[in-house]
């Protein structure tokens, strides 16, 4: 840990750097020349840092950021490296101007732990990069060879040589860092068992050292031509992970993960491994001239987790203590101190929610309003404004300091005209905060009852969605994180998720249904997933010998193909080898050349039999996997997009038109409905889905493939997909959108808010809904009272089953909606059969409820509320018995059954619905809070037998929705045996479960 005096001089420091740069985050610390290279130095807490244009290196003290005395060297000190063990600081000299073997071409090596005294080593040509290794010998990088460096003897050995490098010549123009002059870096893993570096101006090399071996290997990235930045290099602890730029590289050579837009300047920019939080600290300049922001990402797939911005630019080699508390950066300046093990003492923004649904629906057409909190994720009190994009919503108060709650609400009646999701930003600024809040998305529906289907929302970006056909489940890619979500088909809840490299942008499933596999547009690499455990396996190499990446994949009976695009920006086919983990770029698709537009999709039949290739310049190709090769190619349009399909019966689409088995056009579908989103071939028919915009209700429809007609066009709860991306910067004019369920149970469609669940029969006609009874959740036969969770029995009350997991609960679900006495009603879960909802708290006496559904609306049922009406939730399961009272002992937090019985002095947690009333109250559909907890205005009575137990607590269940709980000691005189009856009395009413009792 780092000295508390030191901490507080950052703080302190920090706080003066506010003063002058509000909002940024770090200290900068000036040296009065141009900082080329850093070695960390804990031992003496100091900090070298290599002045290349003032000749001399920085000692920057660690606990006061300032420079606290200097050494004078040669001209030009642009790398230097600290030995393992802190004896020696080897620095090197860039004079390429300078004549062979002149000091200002050589090696100045400074033992510190004799006055600083120094030696000087003549090299026959410009040295680039130093770095140690653990057996305290270095690796000096020139423009001509790689050397081995002995400092003990003083001697050098020649490793390899370097080929085609070019050095600059000095004097270079004016303000031009020293990273643009040596255009070199090179950085050691923190076991110093791995170097890893990069150099040349006009071209770009890289190279890794073993160092057991002393060998220099290729590093992965070789170009012969063009600008490749930023010019700094960092390795993970290993060294199994290298990042050059803005390309990280693995041990094998292949690109694992890339940077999605880079500015590719070669003086701007850092990266460095957090391997204690398993991140990477990264400026990676989009645009030249834009604000300076680090970047926390995740260190094994770039996933981004937060923005902070900074003082000033980075400019070179980064690195962190031990203890990955402090990161220094070379920078403008100098270097910049950047406390991140400390940052929660920063002022930050957060919003408790990526987004905010509001589910309009024909049962409620009233104002909405739901709380978000905006917080400091160090508890720190930071002042904020937020404000929405459009008109509709309201945000109060608008502006205050953390932690806060603001109030969103919006009025449904301004979207009324959408029939679908329109998305409202909610954008959260700070003069204060250090980081960059990202929006929270709004999400405003507005159906009718016409309208189909349920949307789950998944906030960021969605690309991609598969049924599998061997499991109840499918998968949704999410770009923006890296994940591919894995849902349950039976219920429509996520149940896993699964890690990608970085930018994903297409899915498919090996021929045996076992591996899942995953394109991305930025990593080398096709992602493989086990299915049976969800696990990573090894992945594909996507490379092909030429820097392709992913766009889409599929899988036939004989090859396994993807459409690629190369680092030239060049489309290919490649041929994916799983055994192999490698990709190889087909040398001919059939009779024609394999160069395919770069916004290329490729998907297989049913039958695996055939592969359909369709670019966004209007070529279609056919591979026949009988023949094992291209048998048609052709452009009959001048452009093509949309969604894509293949059938059995060598029947294909993309965007409305219908391609026979030559890929001839032999029919167009309608445009009147909007653009072509999703298409899928079902049996004989297809199902297609199309939108004019993405906050208009969409249009999903069965087709007549004989004669391309549309039957029974109907309406969506929202809009589908009409966009997908290759990354931030490339959009792609293709979509899959449309994943029919093997079950035949649900159609799931990427749409606005995320994804949409349609029942298979989407388009029959609904019986009105009926209700038959009403009852207590928790037994389903004790009388309801308010707030309590109730299940409402009947038939024709959703088309759908589903449950929600959002907060607050939505008074729609499923297409069906709840009004008790006309007032809208929280839904927790619906079926054919059953819902299961929370009465309203304002329903007491005499009620009527009624739910309304795409049939229309039930007859009216008329029930009494009680104002309490304890039940104790049979649902509880110990081993293989179910149906359980859920009483739980305290002791050991397990059901109370024959074999874990109530003892004497035991406390009990008795859960249960019914207990009216509360105080606090507690909003419909909101959970109940922690402080102060909400407790039932009526305290219900609890008896073993005929002896009274001490109620510690009754009341709403903290974070629960409708439930309750009730705390209650048992007495040593509790009378004991099997099926002793525990009784709760509240009111009139009465709920008896038999539990067994011992000592």
């Amino acid at each position: 840990m780092l000295p508390k005096s030191w901490m507080l001089a950052i703080t302190g420091a920090l706080a003066l750097a506010g003063a002058a740069l509000a909002g940024s985050f770090g200290l900068v610390v000036p040296i009065g020349g141009s900082a080329a290279d850093l070695a960390l130095d804990e031992a003496r807490g100091v900090l070298y840092v290599a002045n290349f244009t003032a000749n001399r290196i920085e000692v920057v003290s660690l606990k006061t950021n300032r420079v606290q005395t200097s050494i004078n060297v040669s001209a030009q000190p642009g790398s230097i490296s600290l030995s393992p063990d802190g004896r020696w600081l080897l620095v090197a000299h860039f004079g390429n101007n300078a004549a062979p073997a002149s000091p200002t071409n050589g090696l100045t090596l400074i033992d510190l732990t004799n006055n600083n005294a120094k030696q000087a080593f003549a090299l026959g040509n410009p040295p680039l990069g130093v770095a140690f290794g653990y057996d305290k010998k270095a690796l000096v990088v020139t423009t001509q060879e790689y050397i081995l460096f002995d400092p003990v003897l003083g001697t050098t050995q020649v490793l390899n040589t370097v080929a085609n490098v070019t050095a600059n010549t000095l004097p270079v123009k004016a303000a031009t860092p020293p990273t643009s002059i040596t255009t070199s870096s090179i950085a050691v893993s923190s076991d110093y068992l791995h170097a890893f570096g990069i150099g040349s101006s006009s071209t770009t090399f890289t190279f890794r050292y073993d160092v057991a071996t002393h060998t220099v290997s290729p590093g992965g990235i070789v170009l012969a031509s063009g600008i490749f930045g930023p010019r700094v290099v960092s390795l993970n602890q290993d060294g199994s992970l290298g990042q050059a730029g803005w390309v990280m590289v693995d041990l094998a050579g292949n690109f694992i993960n890339l940077f999605p837009q880079v500015s590719n300047q070669f003086s701007v920019g850092t990266s460095v491994f957090d391997n204690k939080r398993g991140l990477m600290y990264a400026h990676m300049p989009t645009t030249a001239g834009e604000a300076p922001t680090l970047q926390i990402l995740d260190s094994d797939n770039l996933t981004l987790r937060e923005r902070l911005n900074l003082p000033e630019n980075t400019t070179g080699k980064s690195v962190l203590t031990r203890d990955a508390s402090v990161m220094y950066s070379v920078s403008d300046s100098g270097v910049l101190v950047l406390p991140i093990g400390n940052l929660n003492a920063a002022p930050r923004l957060t919003a408790s929610a990526e987004s905010l649904v509001f589910r309009g629906n024909f049962c409620d057409r009233k104002t909405a309003s739901q709380t978000l909190f905006i917080t400091d994720p160090g508890g720190g009190r930071t002042p904020f404004s937020i404000r929405a994009s459009a008109p509709g919503i309201s945000v109060s108060p608008s502006s205050g300091v953390t932690p806060a709650q603001v109030t969103v609400t919006v009025d449904p009646n301004v979207f009324s005209s959408q029939k679908g999701t329109s998305v409202v930003n909610l954008t959260l600024n700070s003069g204060a905060a250090v980081n960059v809040p990202p929006p929270v998305r709004v999400l405003v529906n507005v159906q009718e009852p016409d309208q189909r289907g349920t949307f789950i929302d998944i906030p960021g970006v969605l690309v991609d969605v598969l049924a599998d056909p061997a499991r109840n489940r499918y998968y949704v890619l999410r770009q923006d994180k890296n994940l591919v979500l894995v849902y349950d088909s039976t219920n429509n809840t996520q149940i896993g998720s699964m890690r990608t490299y970085n930018v994903p942008t297409s899915l498919a499933m090996t021929l045996d249904n076992r591996n899942l596999l995953v394109g991305h547009t930025k990593s080398h690499t096709i992602a493989v997933f086990d299915l049976e455990t969800l696990q990573p396996q090894p992945y594909i190499s996507s490379e092909a010998d030429n820097g392709n990446v992913v766009h889409s994949i599929a899988v036939s009976t004989n090859r396994i193909l993807a459409s690629s695009v190369d680092y030239q920006g060049k489309g290919h086919i490649l041929n994916v080898d799983p055994v192999l983990r490698n990709s190889t770029q087909l040398a001919t698709l059939g009779v024609y050349e394999n160069a395919v537009d770069p916004d290329t999709v490729v998907t297989t039949s049913s039958n695996a039999s055939k592969v359909m290739a369709a670019s966004a310049d209007g070529t279609v190709w056919l591979y026949d996997a009988n023949v094992d090769s291209f048998t048609v190619s052709r452009q009959d349009l001048k452009s093509l997009g949309g969604a894509y399909a293949a059938s059995a019966f060598d029947l294909f689409v993309v965007g409305n038109t219908l391609l026979d088995s030559s890929l001839v056009p032999v029919a167009q579908f309608e445009s009147g409905t909007g653009s072509s989103s999703g298409f899928a071939f079902v049996d004989l028919g297809g199902i297609r889905t199309t939108a004019p915009n993405a906050s208009s209700a969409g249009i999903i429809q069965h087709v007549d493939l004989s004669s391309a007609s549309g039957i029974r066009p109907t309406r969506m709860v929202e809009a589908p997909l009409l966009n997908t991306t290759l990354g931030p910067e490339k959009p792609s004019v293709f979509t899959r959108t449309l994943a029919p369920l093997p079950s035949r149970n649900f159609l799931v469609a990427l749409t606005t808010s995320g994804i949409t669940v349609l029942p298979w029969n989407y388009d029959a006609s609904v019986a009105p809904p009926k209700i038959s009874g009403i009852a207590s959740a928790a037994d389903g036969k004790s009388p309801v009272a308010p707030g309590g969770l109730v299940s409402i029995f009947g038939s024709q009350l959703s088309p759908v089953n589903m449950a929600s997991s959002e907060i607050p609960i939505p008074t729609a679900l499923g297409n069906s909606c709840l009004t008790v006495n006309g007032q809208p009603t929280p839904i927790i879960f619906v079926s054919a059969a059953q819902i299961n909802a929370q009465m309203p708290r304002q329903a007491i006496g005499n009620v009527t409820m009624t739910v309304h559904t795409p049939g229309g609306v039930s007859d009216n049922f008329n029930l009494t509320v009680v104002p309490n009406a304890p039940a104790i939730f049979l649902s509880g399961q110990a081993g293989s018995a179910t149906g359980l009272a859920t009483v739980v002992r305290e002791e050991n937090s397990l059901l109370v059954t024959d074999s874990n019985p109530v003892h004497r002095r035991d406390t009990l947690v008795i859960y249960l619905t019914g207990l009216g009333t509360t105080s606090p109250s507690v909003g419909d559909g909101m959970p109940a809070p922690s402080d102060p907890l909400a407790q039932a205005l009526t305290m219900p009575v609890v008896a073993l037998g005929d002896i009274t137990l001490p109620v510690l607590y009754a009341g709403l269940a903290p974070g629960q929705v409708g439930v309750y709980q009730i705390n209650a000691t048992v007495p040593t005189n509790a009378p004991q045996g099997l099926g002793i009856p525990l009784t709760i009395t509240q009111g009139d009413w009465t709920q008896t479960v038999n539990v067994r009792v011992v000592q």
